[in-house]
């Protein structure tokens, strides 16, 4: 495996699989050539052409790898956030919870 890290590709080699433990939330694009994925606790294996994605939703073992010579890029899970109603609840002094009312409209 080679890093390029101008671009951050990973370059992989045919038969040459990466591994990555708890891989929740990865997000793994391939830049070229056929990237082969499977994850412990996901039904099925993926097969990602050039231009496609898949996020990791399984959080066991993921291994990566090209069918031919690849290049993949892996994006780190997306932060959660709360929703602003939800953080707007919270004193920021002491993190405790203030109470919020909500109307909720009768159809």
């Amino acid at each position: 495996m080679k890093i390029n890290f101008c671009s951050g590709e990973l370059y992989l080699a045919d038969n040459k699989p990466i591994r990555i433990e708890e891989a929740r939330g990865l997000t793994i694009m391939c830049t070229a050539g056929t990237i082969w994925i499977t994850v412990d606790g996901e039904a099925g294996d993926t097969f990602l052409r050039p231009g496609q994605k898949h996020t990791i939703v399984a959080n066991g073992l993921a291994l990566i790898e090209s069918i031919g010579d690849g290049r993949i890029m892996i994006a780190p899970p997306r932060r959660f956030t709360w929703p602003r109603w939800i953080a707007a609840s919270f004193d920021r002094r002491d993190q405790t919870a203030r109470p919020v009312s909500l109307q909720l409209s009768q159809s």
